[in-house]
């Protein structure tokens, strides 16, 4: 059987998306914009007031005819909770419809507990957040979360994801939304860093961009023509596991010689601990990734030689990988997203902007921009809560989510 057609972006969802990052905006812009007719255009912001989505701001300079009503977005109108797990560290966002956030709550990850008493502390992380905030509960349009891969999305589980192997199979966004009463929207954590970038301007001018998300392993968001790619089940982007080493380690995911096994954060450590084993480093271990990367990172940035030559094979191999992707996809920018790049970005940016500069395809045609996100650790977190909002404000499927 062939799968349903998917359904388009509707009417009001652009015109919501255009108040939102252009705004304020009058209606006749609107229409010169989306190329919709005036009645559609009036049907679609008629609603949008009804709902408190958007309010009307004064009018403009008159232009011989009846001064133009501008049209801004009503930010506290609807909030999304982002929720973005991890091993390490599980980080929930409030966000509202301007993509600012409201309330932040950064707690110790799930390690290696059981998913049944993890989402029943989620539930009461949640719970506590919101009781915290000044905030009207009605305006809460569901819990985003993000989360490694690979994902069954339409199981709503983790699949096998390295870090969280005891949550493969599990009906994850089910369950979490039982235990919360909200509904949930369930995407990876790249792709929700992405979308991040996307809702606080950070990729403005650029419609063909990747996000490029390092925690505990890589990822990539990608966007194509101002259209988020999800491919069948939201298991695009796997950076991390592109082959750069055709003859080498065979990878926790079955591939042989990945990105992550040269350049992720557990590679570094591992490279740090063969070094202090030589006497080559002076460091103590924590036995989180995240901490240990950091400790490292901080070494490598007091000038700590040893230190500074891992981080630059990290950088070298990742590198190499992002040179394939942007021979693949042609984008324009690449953001660098994620907890591992918070510290010591600077370098991996420099690295990523020369190799793209040497060895891109079409260096000569065009040049690929390089840059950190707006968003530091939270990209994440705040990407699913933004994620959200843009699955339930706008009435389209997210395979085919439109940015611009």
């Amino acid at each position: 059987m062939p799968p349903p057609p998917r359904r388009r972006g509707s009417s009001r969802g652009k015109i919501l998306d255009l108040i939102r990052t252009t705004g304020p905006i009058s209606r006749v812009e609107l229409a010169e914009m989306t190329g919709l007719t005036q009645a559609t255009i009036s049907t679609s912001v008629r609603e949008l007031l009804r709902d408190g989505l958007v309010s009307e701001t004064g009018r403009g300079e008159s232009t011989g005819g009846k001064p133009r009503t501008s049209l801004e977005i009503n930010p506290a109108a609807r909030l999304g909770i982002g929720l973005h797990i991890g091993r390490d560290y599980t980080t929930y966002i409030v966000a509202d419809l301007a993509g600012t956030v409201v309330g932040r709550l950064r707690v110790a990850g799930v390690g290696d507990s059981e998913p049944e008493s993890a989402i029943t502390r989620m539930a009461e992380d949640i719970e506590q957040l919101l009781d915290g905030l000044d905030v009207d509960r009605g305006a809460i349009v569901g819990v985003g979360i993000a989360t490694p891969g690979p994902l069954d999305r339409d199981a709503g589980a983790i699949m096998g994801a390295p870090a969280l192997g005891a949550w493969t199979g599990f009906p994850l966004a089910a369950t979490l939304s039982e235990a919360t009463g909200f509904t949930c929207t369930f995407d990876n954590d790249a792709t929700a860093a992405a979308i991040g970038e996307f809702w606080l301007g950070a990729t403005g001018g650029y419609n063909t961009y990747a996000s490029v998300y390092m925690g505990a392993g890589i990822g990539v968001g990608i966007v194509i023509d101002g259209t988020i790619y999800h491919g069948k089940q939201a298991n695009v982007g796997e950076l991390g596991h592109i082959t750069v080493d055709a003859m080498g380690p065979t990878c926790a995911c079955g591939n042989v010689g990945c990105v992550e096994l040269y350049a992720g954060p557990q590679a570094v450590i591992d490279a740090a601990h063969e070094a202090v084993e030589h006497g080559e480093l002076d460091m103590e271990f924590t036995g989180r990734i995240t901490a240990d990367f950091d400790r490292i990172a901080d070494l490598a940035l007091n000038g700590d030689a040893t230190a500074s030559a891992i981080f630059a094979r990290s950088a070298e191999y990742l590198a190499a990988g992002i040179v394939s992707m942007v021979n693949l996809i042609d984008v324009q920018l690449v953001v660098l997203a994620g907890s591992a790049f918070q510290t010591i970005g600077s370098l991996y940016a420099r690295t990523i902007a020369q190799r793209l500069g040497e060895r891109a395809f079409a260096r000569a045609v065009q040049t690929v921009d390089v840059r950190m996100s707006v968003n530091g650790t939270d990209a994440a977190a705040l990407g699913a809560a933004t994620l959200v909002l843009q699955d339930r404000l706008s009435p389209r499927s997210l395979a085919s989510i439109t940015l611009a």
